[in-house]
């Protein structure tokens, strides 16, 4: 299965915080086979701008499908699809112009790090940042021993210094982080 968000059947979260939180924009990277994408793009309002991201052809594992992701998203009149790597778009964002930031690609350690120093500052004082894993579970699958990936609990523990962190640790595993009051990181 390509998404284990949708063996999860996390798409229920991405729906209640389009519902719930009524974003003006929202972000997206990694977007694989949209999923996510689909489930927040169903409940946000017409006039929320959703922009997507990904590397596509270049990511060597699971690659998406340019041309199949603009054309599942066609009738979607606020979605943007576009190329555009995790590490070196956050200067297309204004800061706090995000109110849902979702990452999703091949997470690890080091991506929430780069997260919490370069796209926090550009979540709305309301808004959330929501990453693929956490666990420890998560943190043990064949490819993050195989390349030796920083692990990302640890991560998260050096996040909860400074940030509100809930990590729901059914496997995969997702993680959710705000601000704290009166903070502008």
């Amino acid at each position: 299965m390509r998404s284990s968000y949708k063996e999860n059947k996390y798409e229920n979260i991405f729906k209640l915080l389009a519902f719930a939180l009524k974003p003006a924009r929202c972000v997206e990277f990694g977007i694989l086979d949209g999923y996510s994408l689909k489930a927040m793009a169903d409940f946000c309002t017409d006039e929320c701008v959703i922009e997507a991201y990904d590397i596509f052809e270049e990511f060597p594992g699971n690659a998406a499908s340019y041309e199949n992701l603009v054309e599942l998203f066609q009738d979607y009149s606020n979605v943007k699809i576009r190329r555009g790597d995790f590490y070196t778009s956050q200067d297309n964002f204004e800061q706090q112009s995000i109110d849902i930031l979702h990452i999703d690609i091949a997470n690890d350690g080091d991506i929430y790090r780069h997260a919490l120093k370069h796209y926090m500052p550009k979540l709305s004082d309301t808004g959330i940042c929501i990453l693929e894993g956490g666990s420890v579970e998560r943190d043990n699958v064949y490819w993050m021993k195989k390349y030796n990936k920083p692990k990302i609990v640890s991560a998260i523990e050096e996040i909860k210094k400074t940030h509100n962190v809930y990590t729901i640790d059914d496997h995969p595993s997702i993680t959710f982080i705000t601000k704290k009051s009166g903070s502008n990181e």
